[in-house]
């Protein structure tokens, strides 16, 4: 069974948005559980004091991979969709790839889609 999941992406040249999830323990890419751009519209609007409509949502990119869950302590099928937002207004914390990567709990448990955002932008 996949497990899906939609990541937001908010660049500020090269930094990208990022939240500290209390359930994780860790910055992470914005998310929602599922694949529904409504969805993505209303949290974005709701956490980010942000007014996003769909023009400014654009799909970058898929992955199907493994990964181990923390939480259920066993790998599991994910299904990422990968969304950026093009919109100046939304606020928060914004870091660089390599600023994440050099906290310890983000790289052990996040590398994955990091990289994933990393090899997407290095092709542009």
């Amino acid at each position: 069974m996949e497990h899906v999941h939609s990541i937001i992406i908010v660049k500020k040249g090269n930094k990208y948005l990022n939240i500290y999830d209390d359930r994780w323990g860790m910055l992470l890419f914005p998310n929602i559980k599922g694949n529904n751009i409504e969805d993505i519209i209303k949290y974005v609007n709701n956490n980010f004091n942000a007014k996003v409509n769909k023009d400014e949502i654009k799909l970058l990119f898929d992955k199907i991979h493994e990964k181990y869950s923390v939480s259920n302590k066993r790998n599991k099928i994910y299904h990422h969709y990968f969304y950026e937002i093009n919109n100046s207004s939304i606020e928060g914390d914004f870091y660089t790839l390599e600023e994440l990567l050099s906290i310890e709990k983000v790289k052990e448990n996040n590398s994955d889609i990091i990289s994933f955002i990393d090899k997407y932008y290095s092709k542009k």
